[in-house]
């Protein structure tokens, strides 16, 4: 019985293996979302952190607190603005990178599809032969034991 062999398995296994790294990608641009959501919400509470801990007081003290702390919110939120941006770079990359992996898979879904169609095809002509095989013995059999 002859064994089955795929000659597109080496363009297979390319394709998979290129399906795998960018997966990898994929995980990687996700990666980067989050962290830069984590960034925009820590900062975003810091910020809230700095408004909400004012001191009610009148002082000299107290102004250049009430200055120091408004200008460090007025960092932190320019800073989410920034992040924001790097943001929407990062969920574009990450769309783009989702697209190629798509692309990616469905090509070696194809590949596996076709490569699974033309095996069964050789496991149903294999079992076909058999049973021709079969069919021609017990006829010579039959044959011989009727003359």
């Amino acid at each position: 019985m002859r064994s089955f062999l795929f000659r597109l398995q080496s363009i297979l296994d390319l394709r998979i293996h290129e399906e795998e790294q960018l997966r990898l990608e994929l995980g990687v641009a996700t990666s980067r979302c989050e962290r830069v959501r984590q960034e925009i919400s820590e900062r975003e509470n810091r910020r809230r952190q700095v408004l909400a801990t004012r001191p009610d007081g009148v002082g000299a003290d107290d102004v250049a607190w009430r200055t120091a702390s408004e200008a460090y919110a007025l960092r932190l939120k320019t800073e989410v603005e920034r992040l924001h941006d790097q943001l929407r770079d990062a969920e574009t990359e990450r769309t783009a990178a989702t697209e190629r992996y798509r692309e990616a898979k469905q090509k070696a879904d194809v590949l596996t599809k076709l490569r699974e169609r033309r095996e069964t095809a050789h496991r149903d002509e294999i079992k076909r032969e058999e049973q021709h095989r079969l069919d021609e013995a017990s006829q010579y059999v039959f044959s011989r034991g009727g003359s």
